[in-house]
């Protein structure tokens, strides 16, 4: 039954129902897989959303990087020169440019690999989800202190990419409870090779 759509603060075009089943039945002809998998095929079903959480992570850092500069290029803030003349605001925004490229190239191996069923897939899709999500906090939030308080106006896109990225860490899997989690238990195998995913077995 439906309960009800959950507010969200950002990711809004994302669809967040909460919902309860009460007295469930059904056929064995309506089982999907074997009896007792129920587990291992939803979380199946997530390793691909996985990868696109990484996706997202890039897209929004690469709009707040995008901006953050035309700013630095632009601002003086007071003094003579453009504020990316400056030591801390150049580093600054080549971290965050650092890091929205091993993103966005974690991210696309991960999804190379779903395309062409890798047996690395799983592992390259939940890193692309971890590292991507929590990166995107981390640098929208840097960039921010590069614009300056300015970033906190609404007129910005700041507060809405901000908004969006905080919910990639938590939603399609919690990074904490559900990802990290899958990704101890591929390095707890024993038949797990360090180099698969690395493209060097």
């Amino acid at each position: 039954m439906f309960e009800r759509a959950i507010e969200t603060i950002g990711h809004r075009a994302h669809l967040v129902p909460e919902f309860s089943l009460q007295n469930v039945k059904t056929t064995h002809q309506n089982l999907l897989g074997q009896q007792g998998s129920g587990l291992a095929l939803t979380a199946g079903a997530f390793t691909a959303t996985a990868a696109l959480v990484g996706v997202f992570g890039v897209a929004l850092m690469r709009a707040a990087f995008e901006f953050a500069l035309q700013i630095a290029r632009t601002e003086k803030r007071g003094g003579v020169h453009a504020i990316i003349e400056h030591q801390a605001v150049g580093y600054a925004l080549a971290d965050a440019k650092t890091t929205i490229e091993a993103a966005r190239y974690l991210s696309w191996r991960a999804c190379h690999a779903l395309d062409t069923q890798s047996p690395a897939a799983e592992e390259l899709a939940v890193q692309a989800k971890i590292f991507g999500s929590e990166a995107a906090v981390r640098v929208i939030t840097d960039l921010m202190r590069v614009a300056g308080i300015e970033s906190y106006d609404q007129e910005t896109p700041f507060a809405g990419l901000l908004r969006d990225a905080l919910a990639l860490p938590i939603f399609d899997g919690g990074n904490t409870g559900v990802r990290r989690r899958q990704l101890h238990a591929l390095l707890k195998r024993n038949d797990y090779d360090p180099l698969l995913a690395s493209g060097a077995a």
